[in-house]
């Protein structure tokens, strides 16, 4: 609870320090400051940008470390850094693959819906409504987040498995380890996918 609470703290300060940016960017359009000022505040809300993706990545992948080995934040957000550095090319294949079935099963429940919907009131209000899009919208949007919120379970459960198996191997033995190897084969089919985009040339002997 403390890991979970520590990583939100970290997030809802940087949050709170955007704001502030925010704030003070405005108020600097409204007095018509010079154009430098404008550009440094535009710079600072863009690298604050960048920190708090990076650290709701890191906290991800923290929280995953502590829920295996009980780490402290700090400790869990470094070896999993450690570990996600050591394994690049395998995380950001996996990762790839997974950001595009994700976001193909949120447009999937999201267009699957909005017909559904549609078909259904035009079928029994159509008399009783003066226009069939309003609804239609309010679904679609109300689908989206639903999507969203399942979307962002399997996303988790996906970045767990591949850091428990990272883990198993830097852990124990080829013959000691507890991952399957089904799943050993599909990562490392991705790893060598995502290895010849990157290095045509390479050899995979090696």
């Amino acid at each position: 609870m403390g890991t979970a609470a520590f990583g939100s703290l970290i997030i809802a300060i940087i949050q709170v320090i955007r704001s502030i940016v925010i704030f003070i960017e405005k108020t600097a359009a409204k007095r018509k400051n010079s154009g430098v000022s404008k550009i440094v505040l535009k710079m600072m809300r863009c690298c604050l940008w960048c920190v708090e993706k990076f650290m709701k990545f890191v906290n991800k992948q923290a929280y995953i470390q502590t829920a295996m080995l009980g780490h402290s934040f700090c400790k869990a957000a470094r070896c999993s850094f450690t570990l996600i550095m050591k394994n690049i090319l395998r995380v950001s294949a996996v990762s790839m693959v997974a950001e595009f079935v994700l976001l193909t099963g949120k447009l999937f429940v999201v267009v699957v819906t909005t017909t559904s919907a549609y078909i259904y009131l035009d079928d029994h209000f159509e008399d009783e409504l003066n226009g069939l899009w309003l609804p239609v919208t309010l679904v679609s949007i109300i689908s989206y987040f639903i999507a969203q919120m399942f979307t962002e379970v399997f996303g988790m459960a996906i970045s767990t498995i591949l850091q428990c198996f990272i883990v198993d191997e830097e852990l124990f033995e080829q013959s000691e380890r507890f991952a399957r190897k089904s799943l050993t084969e599909v990562i490392d089919k991705t790893n060598l996918a995502n290895t010849h985009i990157v290095h045509p040339n390479d050899s995979f002997d090696e």
